[in-house]
């Protein structure tokens, strides 16, 4: 399968409930997270597989079995 790379910096806001402090290393990518309280750091290399099949949450939506609430 074809990968795609490139780098990628960011700050991810995940909102004031969560705490979380440490490091998350991915070899594979390679890319870093630092976890801070609210939110995480990134940077490194983000992978993409174009030729995978959308898994999007409107596909998996439209794919699932269960309880909707919306």
């Amino acid at each position: 399968m074809r990968e795609e790379r490139r780098f990628c910096a960011y700050f991810w806001p995940v909102g004031w409930w969560s705490i979380s402090l440490g490091v998350s290393i991915d070899i594979h990518s390679p890319n870093i997270e630092i976890h801070l309280p609210f939110g995480f750091i990134r940077f490194g290399w983000q992978i993409t597989y174009p030729d995978a099949i959308d898994i999007t949450p409107e596909s998996i939506r439209k794919q699932a079995i269960g309880w909707d609430p919306k």
